[in-house]
């Protein structure tokens, strides 16, 4: 894959994620330890699937995942719309993000939502 830009690097975790064009993907050190698929309409990015290889697991990357992109998504004003269980369940223990949810196109979301810009 073709790395289009660096969201996170913390050296003191030795974690980085990276926006491979087609999918986001986190490393721990040089070891590929995770991905989120998505697609591209328009502005919004449609998240199909977040998977954290099994020697990974149990350590929260996932979370550190999902936060990264979100944060990313929010800060560009990009929509999402959701089809990942995992992102779901993670909006759902941190309501700050429903606001990246697009309100046309929630996908799987049904929790509240705002409505308003992402800001």
């Amino acid at each position: 894959m073709t790395e289009t830009g660096i969201l996170l690097d913390d050296r003191a975790q030795r974690v980085r994620v990276v926006d491979e064009a087609d999918r986001y993907a986190l490393y721990v050190d040089t070891a590929q330890a995770g991905t989120m698929t998505y697609r591209i309409l328009g502005r919004r990015r449609v998240l199909g699937h977040t998977e954290i290889d099994e020697a990974f697991r149990g350590r929260g990357l996932s979370q550190v995942l999902i936060r990264t992109v979100l944060d990313d998504l929010r800060e560009k004003r990009e929509r999402v719309t959701i089809y990942c269980p995992a992102v779901n369940r993670f909006i759902q223990q941190s309501i700050e993000y429903v606001e990246v949810i697009d309100t046309d196109h929630p996908g799987i979301w049904v929790g509240p939502t705002t409505g308003g810009p992402a800001a």
